[in-house]
């Protein structure tokens, strides 16, 4: 097994190890894990939806006919060139499938298949890792840094150009959801075609949730104790398709970040010390609004909150089912803690 990140998957894509029988994508962005998933179809066979080149396989179809992943496999396609084998929504059935040609590694075409999140426990996970002619891409959450290559790679499609502010801002603003980063981009791409650079103006204008509902406001507002506005942001945030980890993972981020600076204040720097000379920077319209938060948090309280966000993002992740309930109770005890530090400063 080799597992892969995404800025790998076209170094493989040019030049495909014939050793490497089947190449496993998964992870919880399952719009960003379709479009990794495509990208690699359609780099070995041409295109995504021929079925000349592409076999689309399904859990139903292979459940149905497990030998039939073992043919297509091995099948020969009619005008010649490279065939795919894509699989969607590989689970249980698309193991029983895929072991034995994993074991064999007979040469054939490439077997593509797309995930949901595979636990350490998922049998299909194993059978990949352990194999020498696997190919695995685990899809977890992005740093700042990888969105931002991806961002600058958007926009210089188009011949666009992001100062570095905006693209601060940009990361702010849309997070590090992979799916939610390209179409946004492509949005501002459109929005400045006919410019050579992207501002700040520009990204604020153009990105963000257009109810003003941000991770980032949202974080603000459960560690300044405002427990309405947490309820509010968290309800429209959910409403507008955002996962609940990755909201609950940006309030768990805050908590972080917050724990670092009330390092540097009990070592002796002010708030606004601590908060103007962070890196990555803090955007300036929210600086006054986390000093506040500084003042009213001690080291420990934000260890527990801290300690409380993680075990709360594991919760949600293994509970799909109750996902939002869970990031609402946990939010909501949060900002109710904030406030009463607030009260009690």
């Amino acid at each position: 097994m080799t597992a892969i990140r995404p800025p790998a998957l076209d170094a493989f894509l040019r030049k495909p190890d014939p050793a490497v029988v089947a190449l496993l994508i998964y992870g919880e962005d399952g719009e960003a894990v379709r479009e990794l998933a495509q990208r690699a179809v359609t780099r070995i066979a041409g295109a995504h939806d021929d079925p000349f080149a592409v076999a689309a396989l399904g859990e139903a179809d292979l459940a149905a006919d497990p030998a039939r992943l073992a043919d297509e496999a091995q099948s020969i396609s009619m005008f010649g060139g490279a065939r795919v084998i894509w699989v969607k929504g590989a689970g249980e059935a698309f193991h029983k499938a895929v072991t034995p040609l994993l074991q064999q590694a007979v040469p054939g075409n490439l077997i593509v298949a797309e995930a949901a999140v595979l636990a350490k426990s998922s049998r299909l996970r194993a059978a990949f890792e352990a194999s020498p002619h696997a190919l695995i891409l685990p899809l977890y959450e992005a740093e700042a840094g990888e969105i931002a290559s991806l961002v600058e790679q958007y926009l210089a499609q188009d011949g666009v150009r992001i100062a570095p502010d905006a693209l601060a801002r940009f990361i702010e603003l849309c997070g590090t959801s992979r799916s939610l980063v390209r179409r946004e981009a492509e949005k501002l791409a459109l929005y400045a075609r006919g410019t050579d650079r992207v501002s700040l103006a520009d990204v604020e204008a153009v990105c963000g949730n257009d109810t003003g509902a941000t991770p980032d406001a949202l974080a603000d507002s459960v560690f300044g104790g405002e427990v309405e506005a947490a309820d509010r942001l968290l309800h429209d945030l959910l409403q507008s398709g955002e996962d609940a980890g990755r909201l609950l993972s940006a309030v768990h981020q805050q908590a972080l970040r917050l724990a670092e600076f009330r390092i540097a204040i009990d070592r002796g720097a002010s708030p606004e010390q601590a908060v103007k000379q962070a890196r990555p920077p803090v955007f300036f319209r929210r600086q006054r609004l986390v000093q506040a938060q500084l003042r009213n948090w001690s080291l420990s309280d934000l260890v527990a909150a801290g300690s409380t966000l993680s075990a709360n993002v594991l919760a949600v992740r293994q509970n799909a089912g109750l996902a939002q309930a869970i990031a609402g109770r946990c939010v909501l005890s949060l900002a109710r803690k904030a406030a009463a530090l607030r009260r009690d400063r």
